[in-house]
């Protein structure tokens, strides 16, 4: 049999009702006799032909008895591959037809209805093989979904491009102000000559910017380096280096790490850095007033995770800052990238565990955070 072409093609017959032309018929189920009208089809027929939607028929043997043209029109397949042929034979030539033959194999066998999705670049079909008629033929319908997937992606790239201006922007606004330390220093180093007095403060924006860079790029990067070991020994290593932030800062800080006898999957380096981000939000967040600062964290297993709450006595947050907080630039502070929750919250994810936060103002806040035991069959 001559392979017929296929073509990503054919809206009209999912989005406009079709009306039969005068001088075109259906294929009649007996092949001897005259093609028949429309008004001498099925009642099924014409309620699939109203719906506008193409179908073919096919008795328990797979030979193809009918169809319409809408089916046509979406597979381009000519009539004269279809009359006489039977869905089995065509399912050699073409992929679309090879799902339909195994969905009516399905459907003879188990006698109730089947479907299944046909995709190939941007055609997208959906076939349903109905339950079979009383005398064993079986109606197979399709959906052609092609538009929908097109603007589906469509759409996806729309996100894709406001959350690429989303972060030009934001990437253009935190450098703005170091660059602009930067190009006022250098003018006044050119005014006085002295380019040592500043030297110090233009190393520190410069280690400023390099600092946002790496948090945008840390928000992009799909694949981390994990491998297996203690949560518990993660928390115990950053004790001395929270303790020296504590101490520093004149907070209070209480340590309660049980030890798990399971392991993670987890990149020690980056859970590090999302203890030591909240650390430092919650110091911050102290401000001048609060002296009797406190800052808790307690991590014990639980079930299938080893859990930290992270707990402070700071400002806390209302509730209309809560809910904005884990959105990308959305800050509070007035220095503030706007990236590091939405770091933290993506480090945890990508660990496949949970990052919440609680805050109530004038309290506290309360952050929980898991990371997954790796089960026990691995």
């Amino acid at each position: 049999m001559k392979k017929h072409p296929f073509y990503k093609l054919a809206p009209k017959g999912r989005n406009h009702m079709y009306t039969q032309p005068k001088t075109s018929t259906l294929h009649s189920n007996d092949r001897n006799e005259p093609i028949l009208n429309p008004s001498q089809q099925s009642e099924s027929r014409n309620y699939i032909n109203e719906l506008g939607i193409p179908y073919i028929k096919v008795n328990p043997y797979t030979d193809i008895i009918d169809w319409n043209y809408l089916f046509i029109e979406l597979t381009d397949m000519r009539s004269t591959y279809l009359n006489g042929s039977s869905l089995e034979e065509l399912s050699t030539h073409d992929d679309l037809m090879s799902l339909s033959f195994q969905l009516v194999v399905k459907v003879l066998e188990n006698k109730e209805g089947a479907e299944a999705d046909f995709e190939e670049g941007e055609m997208l079909v959906r076939v349903r093989a109905l339950s079979p008629c009383e005398n064993g033929d079986v109606y197979l319908i399709f959906e052609d979904r092609s538009l929908q997937k097109q603007f589906e992606h469509l759409l996806t790239f729309h996100h894709q491009m406001e959350a690429v201006s989303h972060i030009a922007a934001g990437v253009a606004h935190e450098l703005r102000n170091p660059l602009s330390v930067i190009k006022g220093f250098m003018q006044l180093a050119k005014l006085t000559g002295d380019h040592e007095k500043y030297y110090d403060t233009v190393i520190s924006e410069l280690n400023r910017m390099n600092s946002i860079i790496e948090d945008f790029l840390s928000v992009s990067r799909k694949k981390i380096d994990r491998k297996k070991q203690s949560p518990a020994h993660i928390m115990e290593s950053l004790i001395e280096i929270m303790k020296a932030e504590c101490l520093l800062h004149d907070v209070e800080l209480t340590l309660n790490i049980e030890e798990a006898d399971r392991h993670v999957y987890a990149n020690e380096s980056m859970v590090k850095q999302v203890m030591l981000n909240l650390l430092r939000n919650s110091i911050e967040a102290y401000g001048g007033s609060n002296t009797a600062r406190k800052f808790s964290i307690h991590a014990a297993a639980c079930d299938s995770v080893y859990r930290v709450i992270i707990s402070d006595n700071g400002k806390g947050m209302p509730d209309e800052v809560l809910e904005q907080l884990g959105k990308p630039f959305f800050t509070t502070k007035e220095s503030g990238t706007g990236i590091g929750i939405p770091l933290c919250k993506k480090i945890i994810e990508d660990h496949g565990g949970e990052f919440i936060i609680e805050s109530k103002l004038s309290v506290g806040t309360t952050v929980s955070l898991t990371l997954p035991f790796i089960p026990p069959s691995n």
